[in-house]
């Protein structure tokens, strides 16, 4: 149990990428739309949201981009055992979070792509603070990267797609934690240093245009594990102890309807938190995530909006009760309030995309995380903020 505790803890570093610990779009395109993109084919951004429509693009693609992630997170902590009640804020507050993606057809029907983009690069830091405050000297950070080659066929109006998710995860943790007392002035540092493994998985994806206007699409995305070896001395014995994690299994749909210069487009998400390891362990709910995007073309010029909404994972958190000494459901709400701050629900984002020649472009968009707040009967409060923004060059060689 102690594993699943502190799990919370070395995880942290995803915690700020809004639906749970996934972010709600990759490309600024699909970020700039609320995350969607099932049903709307995307060029090479298309690798990261349904490679169904890959078959679409034209020619061979290039795409480079970022995402700048600004993250504000407070917490307080109000507890005679644990905290004194002071406000403190993290400290890592700006991550930068890459993305490539190439794609061609092999004949006018088939086509690949290849992609590469980082899900997280990001963590908490309550180093500088007191120990007294309860903040346990928190430092943690994980870089996690997936790489995703993919097809895409095309039979009449029908759009099939296949990709290999390889990711590749690196866990660096570090933290105090007390002993059985609950008392911050005997913790003792845990952390083992960095930790690195690769994860396997797959995702498939299908589109269809039901007429020149209307489409929809299905997307599909396996779970995905990883292991990282003398993560954490979780048992307090001197060893450091392996930590398994697992992205969840995600699913989704979604309808999109293009006329003339305007389209909308909407997705439906559901992650399965509850049935991966680790998220299982500490009492994650899965999430329902709702997304609609428009966007409208003037000549060169595409002005995108949309929004995002997902009930945090966390939401069972405040209904625990604590009790009279440190437990495993203290201990629980404990590391995934302060640790572990994934509970953004509201997104609202704006973007654009601009043709700068005939083979060249950029696209932006700009995500705002409403701030959220989260407190629990023991004397936790942690609020969550977020913005962000993406930007991609797109190259079309041929």
């Amino acid at each position: 149990m102690k594993k699943a505790i502190i799990l919370s803890i070395c995880t942290a570093s995803l915690a700020f990428a809004t639906n749970g610990d996934n972010m709600i779009g990759l490309g600024p395109e699909s970020r700039a739309l609320g995350g969607t993109g099932i049903a709307m084919g995307m060029g090479a951004d298309s690798v990261f949201k349904n490679p169904a429509w890959l078959v679409d693009s034209k020619g061979l693609q290039g795409m480079f981009g970022a995402t700048i992630f600004m993250p504000t997170i407070n917490a307080k902590v109000t507890n005679p055992r644990m905290g004194n009640g002071a406000e403190v804020e993290s400290s890592a507050d700006t991550f930068m979070i890459p993305e490539i993606a190439v794609t061609d057809h092999i004949t006018d029907n088939l086509s690949y792509g290849f992609g590469m983009f980082g899900v997280s690069g990001m963590g908490v830091d309550y180093r500088g603070e007191n120990p007294a405050t309860g903040t346990a000297n928190m430092r943690t950070n994980l870089q996690y990267m997936r790489f995703v080659p993919s097809i895409s066929y095309a039979m009449g109006d029908l759009r099939i797609g296949l990709g290999a998710t390889i990711s590749y995860g690196s866990l660096n943790i570090s933290a105090i934690a007390p002993d059985a007392t609950g008392n911050p002035a005997t913790a003792t540092q845990r952390g083992g240093g960095v930790s690195e493994d690769f994860g396997f998985g797959f995702q498939v994806g299908l589109g269809y245009h039901i007429n020149s206007n209307l489409s929809i699409g299905l997307y599909y995305q396996s779970e995905v594990e990883t292991e990282y070896e003398n993560a954490y001395d979780f048992n307090s014995d001197g060893i450091y102890d392996p930590l398994k994690l697992s992205q969840p299994t995600e699913y989704g749909i979604g309808i999109a309807y293009v006329d003339g210069n305007f389209a909308i487009t909407a997705d439906y998400r559901k992650i399965l938190w509850s049935e991966a390891d680790g998220y299982d362990n500490f009492g994650w709910a899965d999430q329902d995530v709702f997304a609609i995007g428009t966007a409208y073309t003037m000549g060169d010029l595409v002005l995108r909006t949309g929004y995002n909404y997902a009930e945090s994972p966390l939401k069972d958190l405040a209904t625990l009760a604590p009790t009279a000494t440190p437990s495993a459901t203290n201990s629980n709400i404990f590391f995934n309030m302060l640790g572990f701050p994934a509970f953004s629900d509201t997104h609202y984002t704006l973007g654009l995309g601009y043709k700068l020649s005939e083979k060249m472009a950029i696209d932006l968009a700009y995500v705002y995380a409403t701030d959220a707040t989260i407190t629990s009967p023991m004397g936790i409060e942690v609020s969550n903020e977020q913005n962000s923004v993406t930007f991609a060059f797109k190259y079309q060689f041929d």
